[in-house]
């Protein structure tokens, strides 16, 4: 049997190795032999890391099942020996392959293309990158014809099998499922329905199986035979493992049970692949004057291969390790590019700094970090999980099987970063810290020193010029030795050498020497800015955030945008910043340290406070603008008079982007606001106030409810009874949300007599809407509708429209929950014509939402379903995931009222999967409604309908 096919084969003359199957080797139809199950699966764990360095303490782990013997070292010196012996006969390299003992560790050097697994895996994601449908299914079944067996089939135990074997396993049944979709989309749909049937007898529980086989089943013109398979899974699912089928097989059911077009196969041929949305390409811009680390790029160049050509299952992870200065980060950056311009990892670029070594921020929390990653790999906010793992769990489903490059900037210790790396798949995680990370499994240190005298030269010709350097190499030399040898210092002085045509070397090299302090190189740079430009130069080291923009740069210089803009490309230019994407710049760890040193020295304590409340006023500037554009009948949070010109959003999108894109910044300068005397920490509640509205919503539970406490900590020792009152309002509304219900009427309670206190009826009538929604939760009806007639009788007398048809729209729904349908119904029908009139379509979805559960309990369930599906592509449209869960509850249970249980389940379904995803269940609460016929009602719906 031939293990590789022509193509890619390895050099005449080589061994190939087989190890998708028995453990196996062939020099052209000789099969060698490879000694006893011991070294045949030493073998195997050679292959599956060839061409790289595997420590003999991981060989021994995994050859002795983790309970090695005293003797298992030098048991393991003679197996290599043996081996080796098997693999070059008379000491002669005969089958091009090398075994070395090297660093306390075993490398096998061999042509990758000799092993099975890296064909087959070559061959998957070949198929992967081809539109043309037979194209694909024709190299799927060439990789899959490269089985012969399990994996590792006769590995020295079951232990070490699974360990090794089990994502080659799992790629095995993914490739299968691939070429069966391509059977499908060429029409072949016996054939694909017949393999299926076979694969389901090993894997009853796999759904995507199961959907095949009712898909092929339905393409074939057997449309019932298909509704029964779905009948069959959800059976075996429900009666063996006590779970529903999973949104997949819902969605398909309905689609068959429609005869929707969608399920018609693909064309045999090329097809379009339609994204969904451009994935994510963050790393930072590269450097055009990077210069030398060739034997550091080329190593990381070999070690990432693998990966990027689909020779491994597994990412690699790259740790780049230097002092301070030594060029990490731009080294990291420039080599990712060089990958990227390769074609290597070209799905997926991530990026991250984890502010390891920076002495004014906390490094950055691994859950935080992974809530971007999300958002940017296209999860909406909502769906982002609260706890770490769930959202590490998420992460690495995201990234599996995507050709991703992870760049994590600055890392302070093993346990941030091992939360952000994939979990399988073609993947790149390139890692930089001051420190060694030895304790992540699998990590390749990639050490980088500083610049050696050749190096540095060369960097310093580069920059400065070929000319200027030519002739004085003595003179170039000292001014490395003088700034270290450290790139960005000798970045820093070659740009001042270009700045200056008529200095020399020599001149350089004196002016250096005059300062004998460490920081020469940053004090030669500041001291030839202008004089206006050193002062935008410190003032942004005051940026409590970790990115700046022309908006933010002005604030913070006192300049207007387009000055700011001036200066920020200016300092580009200078190398003092650089830039992560087209308008928003960073500044390295160590230039940002001096900058604030200057700020400390050069500027007063007045004027560094008079910045950061610049900033602050800007935010809020756009913070309003946002509050307005999503809900703009808002009149309480905002002040209007804020918005100015400056202000570039248009539309509520733009303002919820905004707004999401900027919240970590934003959340920095609010708590460093909150430490600044005078009117700062004033200035910062109101940011906190004006960020309610377009949060809504989005997630973010846990960092609001904190900005909202800690906001009105600040409000109530400064005696701002108003700006408490709001803030405590709003914890109210956000501990309602995530069911804090006792607090939520604490926070409330407490809101309304500052409100009663300060004579605000508009804040009275808030609050008193705000407590019957929450006793309504609480059960406590009678208090309920007694607190919103309160409410709704102080809007009608001050004549406030939007408070009126807030409280009409809750006083309805606490009527209903009574029993006062009718009287609810004229509630419900009011406050939509008065949200109308408003323009406010935020309120009138919710006055819909909620006059649809009105009818429901009149027994109108038809006019229920009008309602809630007339809300239903609002909230969607809004990316209210709650709502939209809302809704389909609704639909589902008025379906139920018609007798109509199929239609009223996939409702059901849809919006337990939903609340789940958002977290408001439990993966165990919601498996157990998926499995009942009629589920119970969640509480969240219960309470909130």
């Amino acid at each position: 049997m031939r293990i590789l096919p022509r193509e890619g084969e390895p050099e005449l003359g080589s061994a190939r190795f087989g190890l998708l199957g028995p453990i196996e080797a062939w020099h052209g139809a000789e099969r060698l032999q490879l000694g006893r199950r011991r070294e045949r699966a030493l073998l195997a764990i050679l292959l599956l890391e060839a061409n790289r360095l595997v420590s003999a303490d991981r060989v021994i782990d995994l050859l002795w099942d983790g309970s090695p013997s005293d003797s298992a070292r030098a048991s393991l010196r003679s197996h290599v020996s043996r081996l080796r012996s098997c693999l070059l006969p008379a000491g002669r390299d005969r089958y091009g392959v090398r075994l070395e003992a090297r660093g306390g560790g075993y490398l096998l050097a061999t042509d990758p293309a000799a092993i099975d697994v890296n064909r087959f895996s070559r061959l998957v994601q070949q198929a992967r990158d081809t539109v043309d449908v037979t194209a694909r299914g024709r190299l799927l079944r060439e990789a899959l014809s490269l089985w012969r067996g399990p994996a590792l089939a006769d590995a020295s135990s079951d232990l070490l099998r699974r360990r090794l074997a089990t994502d080659l396993d799992e790629l095995r049944l993914v490739a299968t499922e691939l070429a069966i979709d391509a059977d499908l989309d060429c029409g072949r749909h016996e054939q694909a329905v017949a393999e299926v049937h076979r694969l389901i007898g090993d894997h009853p529980y796999r759904e995507g199986l199961w959907a095949r086989l009712a898909l092929g089943l339905y393409r074939a013109g057997r449309q019932a035979d298909a509704l029964q398979v779905l009948a069959q899974a959800r059976d075996r699912l429900t009666g063996e493992l006590g779970l529903d089928p999973g949104p997949e097989l819902r969605k398909l059911q309905q689609k068959i049970l429609t005869c929707d077009p969608t399920l018609a196969p693909a064309a045999a041929g090329p097809v379009v692949a339609v994204q969904p949305s451009k994935p994510p390409q963050q790393v930072p811009m590269d450097i055009p004057e990077f210069t030398g680390r060739d034997g550091e790029q080329a190593t990381l160049t070999a070690l990432a291969a693998p990966a990027a050509q689909g020779r491994g299952s597994q990412p690699v992870v790259c740790a780049i390790e230097g002092m301070a200065g030594v060029g990490k980060t731009r080294f990291a950056i420039h080599a990712a590019h060089d990958l990227v311009r390769r074609g290597w990892f070209d799905e997926v670029r991530l990026w991250a700094d984890l502010h390891g070594f920076d002495p004014q921020r906390t490094p950055a929390d691994p859950g935080t970090v992974l809530g971007g990653f999300l958002r940017q790999l296209g999860v909406p906010g909502w769906e982002v999980p609260e706890d770490l793992e769930a959202r590490a769990a998420l992460y690495r489903s995201h990234l599996a099987g995507r050709r991703a490059l992870v760049l994590l900037d600055n890392a302070a210790f093993e346990e941030q970063v091992r939360p952000l790396l994939p979990g399988s798949g073609p993947s790149l995680v390139l890692i930089t810290s001051r420190r060694r990370l030895s304790g992540l499994d699998g990590v390749q240190p990639i050490p980088l020193d500083v610049f050696t005298r050749a190096e540095a030269i060369a960097l310093l010709a580069r920059i400065a010029g070929p000319e200027r350097v030519a002739g004085h190499e003595a003179d170039a030399a000292r001014i490395a030795s003088l700034c270290g040898h450290l790139p960005m210092a000798i970045t820093l002085a070659a740009r001042r050498l270009r700045g200056h045509p008529t200095w020399t070397l020599g001149d350089l090299a004196r002016r250096l020497s005059a300062d004998v302090s460490q920081e020469a190189s940053f004090n030669l740079s500041y001291d030839a800015l202008p004089p206006q430009r050193q002062r935008v130069f410190r003032r942004l080291g005051l940026n409590p955030g970790d990115q700046l923009t022309p908006q933010t740069a002005a604030a913070l210089s006192g300049r207007s945008v387009a000055e700011a803009d001036a200066h920020l490309e200016a300092l580009l230019d200078e190398y003092l910043l650089y830039e992560v994407e087209p308008g928003r710049y960073r500044m390295h760890d160590l230039v940002l340290a001096y900058a604030r040193d200057r700020a400390q020295t050069d500027e007063s304590e007045q004027a560094r406070h008079a910045a950061v409340r610049r900033l602050l006023a800007s935010y809020l500037t756009w913070a309003t603008q946002a509050t307005l554009l999503v809900h703009p009948t808002e009149s309480r949070r905002v002040a209007r008079t804020l918005v100015a010109g400056q202000v570039e959003l248009r539309t509520p999108t733009e303002a919820i982007a905004w707004t999401e894109v900027n919240l970590a910044d934003l959340v920095a300068t609010i708590r460093r606001a909150l430490e600044l005397p005078g009117n700062a920490p004033h200035q910062a509640v109101r940011l906190v106030h004006a960020l309610y509205r377009p949060l809504a919503n989005r997630g973010h539970s846990r960092e609001r409810i904190t900005l909202n406490e800690l906001a009105a900590d600040a409000a109530g020792r400064s005696g701002d009874q108003e700006g408490e009152a709001q803030t405590l309002e709003d914890l109210g509304v956000l501990c309602g949300q995530v069911g804090r219900l006792a607090e939520a009427v604490r926070h409330t309670k407490r809101a309304l007599e500052l409100w009663r206190e300060t004579g605000n009826h508009i804040g009275e009538a808030g609050c008193l809407t705000g407590l019957g929604i929450t006793y309504r939760q609480l059960g406590q009806l009678d208090e309920a509708v007694a607190c919103l007639r309160e409410g709704l009788a102080i809007n009608l007398r001050i004549g406030h429209v939007p408070g009126e048809a807030s409280a009409l729209n809750h006083l309805g729904l606490a009527l209903q929950s009574a029993g006062c349908c009718d009287e609810a119904i004229v509630c419900g029908q009011q406050s939509i014509a008065r949200h109308r009139d408003l323009g406010d379509r935020t309120g009138e979805a919710l006055a819909l939402a909620n006059l649809g559960w009105a009818y429901l309990r009149s027994r109108q369930p038809s006019r229920a379903i009008d309602c809630h599906r007339a809300a239903l592509p609002l909230f969607r449209d809004w990316g209210d995931r709650y709502n939209e869960s809302e809704q389909l509850w609704g639909i589902g249970q008025a379906y139920h009222a018609l007798g109509d249980d199929d239609r009223a389940r996939v409702h059901w379904h849809e919006s337990i999967t939903i609340l789940r995803d958002l977290d408001v269940l439990r993966p165990a609460q919601a498996e157990v409604l998926l499995g009942q016929p009629v589920p119970d009602t969640p509480e969240i719906i219960r309470l909130n309908s």
